[in-house]
This record gives structure tokens, sequence and C-alpha cells, in this order.
């Protein structure tokens, strides 16, 4: 019997404590072993955990009273078996000099491997945060890998069965073997394009009340990605924060679901700029205008679900266009938006602006980084009064379908040119996946873009750095500049055996992109052809307005 299927992971890390998690199946008793080395010898505690069917057979277990910025190792064992083991550390304590974190969004399932993880997987970083579209709750029929179920995810039983066959991937196993991870939530955890009142395909007719829907998905999260909630009673409200010593507080934002109004572009909705749009809710305006106001430590990290600065694309409004543009982008007034993002609720983006920049009075600093998009962006902005208040560093997906590749073959290049016209952009990239890890110390922000292959044997040996910035605290206003300049991984021990192999569906996949690549090389000289006209319209364009 494969009692550990899902083998183990580790989550929400303190400077003195960690949940370690595992899920159980044919028994509910369990013991586990928390040491200081690799071959559990060394061990600083124990003990015991019993699950059972009200929480998915899964457990977990908050252990404390470990020593600040220290790596551990951990297993369990139940039914005569022993799970793999699994390597945490717990954040650092104050005087922090230097925080090193991997960032990841985007795992559809049914589209491609998901080797990305694995390459992030085997770089040294103190704390995977994950920026949303952990899973996605579709029927998987867009892609060529099968969902389970074959359905969209719509009650409790689907999600715990979605999330279940993602933990059953080896190259997410081999992350959370290897690495503690923290996260948020995005529209896919829950249904696409979702919002407080319902989502974009969600029909109540067919698959029941919202609320309830809501309520499925986020009990399975916390069963399956369990975090330290504000209140344990309630799992929708997840925004929270880290603090990390006396270097950073990460805010983890719920840019969702709580307090977010109809996307501007729907039927019903507020208009774009009513000073009343919410993205964020009362509640959690209030806490994260508290959480910058504090200014105890130079650094903030205000992680988004979605892309806080502006993607208004510099095309006019033409029908014609729409086969070449991305998804979620919607005509107002003669200029193309994308409404999900916080584009759509350009009040929300004035205020935290604004709270951004009344923190930078006494020097302390704010990083802004998000997801959702599938694809890579370092922005200089949101701005204030005298220009940008902040940076922001936008994740590509891990195996999502790129931007530029989600409609028509070769697209891409179109929408290329278009965001190198972009003022507050510094650099952009539509077409590739990967990771992101993010160098900070007191005084300055390093970041690196990294693009893997997931169908290669060995993902992080393709890993390729695509660009690097660094960000100063004494900067203002904030600012990238390009820098030549490595940070290189702390050298630390590592498993006691290797990560697991590769998924068993490997060639298949890698046989259907073949077949999808002869697709998008067809397409390509057409759509270069296309992109002539456009690129024309959009440079006139910049000319008469900004978006």
């Amino acid at each position: 019997m494969d009692v550990f299927r899902h083998a183990v992971a580790s989550f929400e890390p303190t400077s003195s404590g960690v949940l370690l998690w595992t899920r159980l199946t044919g028994a509910t008793d369990s013991e586990w072993v928390i040491a200081r080395d690799a071959g559990l010898a060394d061990v600083v505690a124990s003990g015991q955990a019993r699950t059972g069917p009200e929480r998915d057979h899964t457990v977990v277990v908050d252990v404390d009273g470990l020593s600040a910025g220290t790596s551990y190792w951990y297993r369990f064992s139940a039914g005569g078996e022993h799970s793999p083991v699994g390597r945490t550390r717990t954040l650092p304590g104050a005087p922090t000099d230097h925080l090193r974190l991997g960032l990841a969004c985007c795992a559809h399932f049914s589209v491609a491997p998901l080797g990305v993880y694995r390459a992030l997987a085997e770089r040294e970083v103190d704390l995977v945060v994950h920026l949303g579209d952990y899973l996605y709750e579709d029927d998987g029929s867009q892609g060529v890998r099968t969902h389970r179920p074959p359905r969209p995810a719509v009650r409790l039983d689907d999600y715990r069965d979605r999330v279940a066959q993602l933990r059953e991937d080896p190259d997410l196993q081999a992350l959370h073997l290897r690495h503690p991870m923290a996260g948020i939530w995005d529209d896919h955890d829950l249904a696409d394009n979702a919002w407080q009142g319902g989502a974009k395909r969600h029909d109540p007719d067919t698959q029941g009340e919202w609320s309830d829907r809501v309520a499925a998905a986020a009990r399975t999260r916390q069963e399956w990605l369990p975090s330290r909630l504000r209140d344990p009673a309630d799992p929708l409200v997840t925004w929270r924060s880290l603090a990390v010593g006396d270097l950073v507080e990460l805010l983890l934002l719920d840019t969702r679901l709580t307090g977010r109004d109809l996307q501007a572009g729907d039927e019903g909705a507020k208009a774009l700029h009513d000073p009343s749009r919410s993205l964020l809710g009362d509640d959690q305006r209030d806490w994260l205008r508290t959480r910058l106001a504090d200014t105890s430590r130079p650094w903030a990290l205000v992680a988004s679900g979605v892309v806080v600065n502006s993607l208004c694309l510099p095309l006019p409004s033409a029908a014609w266009l729409n086969p070449l543009l991305p998804n979620g982008y919607a005509d107002f007034d003669g200029e193309l938006i994308h409404d999900d993002q916080w584009d759509g609720y350009p009040a929300e983006r004035e205020r935290l602006a604004g709270w951004i920049e009344e923190r930078a009075q006494s020097g302390a600093r704010t990083l802004l980084v998000s997801g959702d998009v599938h694809s890579s962006w370092a922005f200089e902005g949101p701005c204030g009064d005298d220009g940008p208040v902040a940076v922001e560093l936008t994740v590509p997906a891990v195996s999502s379908a790129a931007m530029g590749r989600a409609h028509y073959p070769g697209a891409w290049r179109v929408l290329d040119r278009l965001v190198g016209r972009m003022d507050h952009v510094r650099w952009a990239d539509v077409t590739e996946r990967g990771y992101v890890v993010l160098d900070l110390t007191p005084d300055q922000a390093t970041v690196e873009w990294w693009f893997v292959h997931p169908y290669h044997d060995e993902p992080a040996a393709t890993a390729e750095l695509a660009t690097a910035f660094v960000t100063r605290r004494a900067d203002w206003p904030p600012r990238f500049d390009s820098t030549e300049e490595r940070i290189e991984d702390p050298v630390r021990p590592g498993l006691p055996v290797p990560l697991p192999g590769r998924p068993q569906d490997l060639t298949a996949l890698r046989r259907r992109r073949r077949v999808r690549l002869g697709a998008e090389l067809a397409g390509a000289g057409v759509a270069t052809a296309m992109a002539a006209t456009p690129v024309a319209l959009a440079v006139r364009a910049l000319r008469r307005r900004r978006c």
C-alpha cells in the first residue's frame, strides 16, 4: 500500500516554527519526527497525529520551538511505511541581513508538465511564495492532459480530487520536498474571473450556489495548502502577513474574492472610475494601510494575485485586432484595459500608491510582486504625485499557456513590440515559462527572471537567466537598474535521496507539443504580416494619448 502517495510538504514558516503536512492513504494514525540532519538522528521534536475523511485524510502539524534561519528535515510514518524525508527551513530572526525568495504561479496541469517547479526545487531559497492559480478548476479540455475529475471543479470532492492529482505529480512533489511554501489564491483556485458574488463561468442553475462552491474551494485549500489564517474559523479571510526579522514584512493579499467588485466590463458592474469600486474590501484595505504605515522594517513586500501596474495596451480599439490580444482585455472609451487586474480598479490602485508614498517619507520602501498574466514584467510604478512610488515584478507561469501564445499562433510578435513602447515597463517577456528569484538585503533588492524548458528530462539544466535588475532603497523615485552581478545560491545540505523522477506521461506530452509547435510555426508568418499594421497604429496612438 502506498500510504504516502502525496509525499510531504511544509508551509507558513516563522522564525520559530513551521506547518508540516502529509496525506494518508488507508491509514488514520501517524507519527512524525523533525531533526537537524537529513538522517533524522538529531531529533528536535516528534509526536503523533490522527486524521480522517472530515479533513480529506490530510495531516497538519504545527511545530514550534525551532531555531531561526535553520534547515530541518522531517518524516511521517503510518501503516508500517515511512514517507519520503522532506526538508524545510525557518525564517531568519532579527537582526536580518538577507532573505532569498523563489516566486512562482499559474500551474495549469492539463496544459504542460510542471518542470518549472522541479527547476525551482533545485535552487536554494529560504521560502517559495506562490502567487496563485496553484490549481485550475476547469475541465482540462483545452490542454493535453486529462483533469481529474474530467469536469469543472464545483463541489468539495471535485476540488479535493483536483488538488490530489496535482500533488501526485513528481515535479510538484520535488518542490515541496525541498522548500517551505506560503501563498495566495487567485481565480482558478476558485473559478475563472471570480469575484465576491460569482465568476464568469459559474452557472448557479447547474453548479449550485456560488457561496457553496467558494466554501468547498477554501476548505480544500486549507486542507492541502494550510496557512496561518487570521481567523481559523473563517477560511475565506486569507489575507495575512509574515514578518521576517527586522528586514521585511510579506503582505499576502486577497485580490480575488472577499473584497472584489464585479469586473468593470461585465453587465451590472460599477463604472470603471467609480471611486467606490473595490478590489480589497474595507477590512483588508484598513489592514493594508496599517501595515504599510509600519516603517519599523526597511521593506514591505506586497504580494498581489493580479498585476498592480497598468497593462493598458498602446493600441486603438478595433474589433479586427481581437484575435491578436491576450485574454482579459476590454474596450473602455477607446482604450484596451485588462479589467481583471488593478487596471479595472483604478481608485483602489490610487489609494495604494498614496499609502506607499506616505511610507516612503520615512525611508521605508515597498516592493510589489504579482502573477496571473502568464508573462514576465518589470514595472516602475505605480505613480504618485511625483513619479513612481514602487517597482513591481510580475512572475511568469509554471505551465499555463504564455500570454503571447494564448490566441493566434505567432501573435506574440505583435505583443512583444507593443510592450516595448510602454514607458513604465522596464522589461517584459510574453512567451516563456519560468520562475523568479528575489534576493533582499536592507539596502537593495535583486530580481532575477529564470526561464525553463519544462519538457526536458532535466529542467534545471535548461534554466536560463533572462534578465536581472536591482532596486536600491536609497533611490527615489524607485527604479530598476540592470545588473550583471550574480548572487550565488547558498550551499546547504539537501535531501537524503534523489528527487522523484519525471512524470510518466512526459513522452506523450512531448509528442503532443511537437504537433502544436508545428501549427504555431505555420501561423507565425501570417501573424508577422498582421503585426505591421497594428504596430504602426500603436505608434501614432502613443503620440496622441497615454494609457
